[in-house]
């Protein structure tokens, strides 16, 4: 009898140790303490095999696979790595194309009337039908010691070196964490809330103003339930070529009733940020200047874009400049334009159940001087979006709130792309958007680089729509958009969206880069229409 109790013994070691990891421990005590109940196990021998078990499962990693998401963990907890990424990709259409634009290319480039290939500094509007790979990004994030978290995403679109984020956080607890790398800046809620989980497919007007992920170091917390708060030091560009010292800030600080007060069905944000920026910019050869063939050196205050994707630009302040090269090894990279920028904003949520409000509204100003020949540049800029939201299948959206900011949203009943059963979650969205850009100046004072100049919506009196150096009377412009949308969530991993976006034009829009300097073809709106399909984990 006591050789058979080995073998068994023997047996139940082997079955036991090739257990997987994400057996329960009680569950395994609760098999051997059935064999010694049985008398098929000593006590002695169902002690041995628990310890054994035991110190086995204190070395094994625990794997995970929830909504998709796969990562590997240690025994003990303190140790993650896990898989993260995402897949968007767009059809869009436009009510531009080149019957709107074209009207003089016959005579100016004495060639069919395509505007696609009289383009010059990038495609100034989405063609009707056209696909693009909005975002492909594949990563790694965990943490580390327990106490350190990280994050590396890869972007083969990305024109920053292929990199979408790279950070390193000392987090010991929420309170307080330090974060450095490449990661989202302390500004405005649309701008920090992840691209998979954003209201529209894209984001609003003050976004494109926003310094979004940079190189820098910060401070963030939750020091009290409901309040975070976020404080970063940060670089314009991951390679700082420039000799010239920057002084970029950016910081945001949230506070939630509802979470503080125990209302698990509502939310009510508000949250106050702002950023400064003086830093030094590389002019680089843009296209069409006084005449169509002339290329010079300009740097960007801004360059706003169509609501959705669509026409680009529609407003843009460029400041003429030299890239320096000169003077040897010392002098190379050294930059003829510094930029300044002041912005704050105002943030919110109402939302009660599966109904939800936001509103975001930002102000401030740009400002552009090429110290070398005293070119000037300038503008102030304040704009706002209100979007409203309703979740038709019934969720919560306070279930998606964390943070400080808006997460996922997950269906009651997720839909199996395998069986068919289930519906989905279904929202729909609509949002007003205000672009109000004002004080717009424009300062030539060297007769070398005279390229500084406003181009797309046109304020001024001016016949060319390349090159505004001055304004008559009021010098300022600005859009209004008006946006609805519809979202199906499969489940936890797969999305679709449709938007229709309709955009506005205060004064009338005269497309760069098509046809000549002084052609008459404008623009007094844009309808844009615009879908996804989207996979992340």
């Amino acid at each position: 009898m006591k050789v058979q109790n080995k073998i068994i013994v023997s047996a139940v070691s082997i079955a036991l140790t090739a257990m997987s990891a994400n057996i329960y421990a009680d569950t395994t005590e609760d098999l051997v303490n059935a064999l010694v109940t049985k008398g098929v196990l000593t006590e002695d021998e169902g002690n041995l095999l628990s310890k054994g078990h035991e110190k086995k499962m204190k070395n094994t990693p625990i794997i995970k696979n929830k909504g998709g998401k796969f990562s590997l963990m240690s025994a003990d907890e303190k140790n993650e790595i896990a898989l993260t990424g995402r897949m968007h990709f767009d059809v869009a259409a436009s009510s531009v194309n080149e019957n709107d634009v074209a009207g003089n290319l016959d005579s100016d480039y004495s060639s069919s009337a395509n505007y696609g290939s009289y383009d010059r500094d990038a495609k100034s509007v989405s063609s009707d039908g056209e696909y693009e790979m909005r975002r492909a990004r594949i990563g790694l994030k965990g943490k580390l010691d327990g106490i350190w978290k990280y994050s590396a995403v890869l972007d083969p679109g990305n024109k920053k070196g292929g990199l979408d984020e790279f950070w390193l956080a000392f987090a010991p607890n929420k309170e307080f964490n330090i974060t450095a790398g490449q990661f989202k800046q302390a500004f405005n809620l649309e701008g920090i809330t992840s691209s998979n989980d954003i209201d529209m497919m894209e984001r609003s007007f003050i976004n494109q103003i926003s310094p979004h992920k940079k190189l820098g170091i910060g401070i963030s917390g939750e020091p009290t339930k409901g309040m975070t708060y976020q404080v970063t030091r940060y670089q314009e560009n991951i390679n700082n070529d420039v000799i010239e010292a920057e002084s970029n800030y950016s910081g945001r600080l949230t506070y939630d009733f509802a979470s503080a007060n125990g209302m698990k069905d509502s939310i009510f944000h508000v949250g106050l940020s702002g950023f400064t920026e003086d830093y030094a910019q590389t002019p680089t050869t843009s296209s069409n200047g006084t005449s169509v063939t002339t290329a010079t050196t300009h740097a960007a205050l801004f360059n706003f874009r169509s609501s959705g994707r669509g026409i680009s630009p529609i407003a843009s302040l460029q400041l003429s400049g030299a890239y320096l090269t000169g003077g040897g090894a010392s002098e190379k990279g050294k930059v003829a334009v510094n930029v300044e920028s002041k912005f704050y904003g105002l943030e919110a949520i109402v939302a009660k159940g599966p109904f939800k409000v936001q509103a975001e509204w930002a102000k401030g100003d740009f400002d552009g001087s090429d110290p070398t020949y005293g070119n000037k540049a300038s503008a102030d800029i304040s704009t706002g979006y209100l979007t409203g939201g309703w979740l038709l299948t019934g969720e919560t959206y306070a279930k998606a709130y964390k943070g400080g900011k808006m997460g996922g949203l997950k269906p009651n009943t997720p839909f199996d792309m395998e069986s068919g059963k289930g519906i989905g979650l279904f929202e729909i969205t609509a949002r007003y958007q205000r672009l109000s850009i004002s004080d717009i100046s424009a300062t030539d004072t060297n007769g070398t680089y005279t390229e500084t100049r406003w181009r797309g919506m046109n304020p001024t009196s001016s016949t060319s729509k390349e090159s505004y150096t001055s304004c008559a009377g009021d010098c300022s412009t600005g859009a209004n958009q008006f946006g609805l949308g519809l979202k199906w969530v499969a489940n936890e991993n797969v999305m679709f969206k449709v938007d229709y976006e309709r955009t506005n034009f205060d004064d009338a829009l005269q497309m760069a880069d098509i046809g000549g300097s002084t052609t008459t073809d404008t623009i007094d709106k844009e309808n844009f229409i615009s879908a996804r399909m989207q996979y992340a984990f």
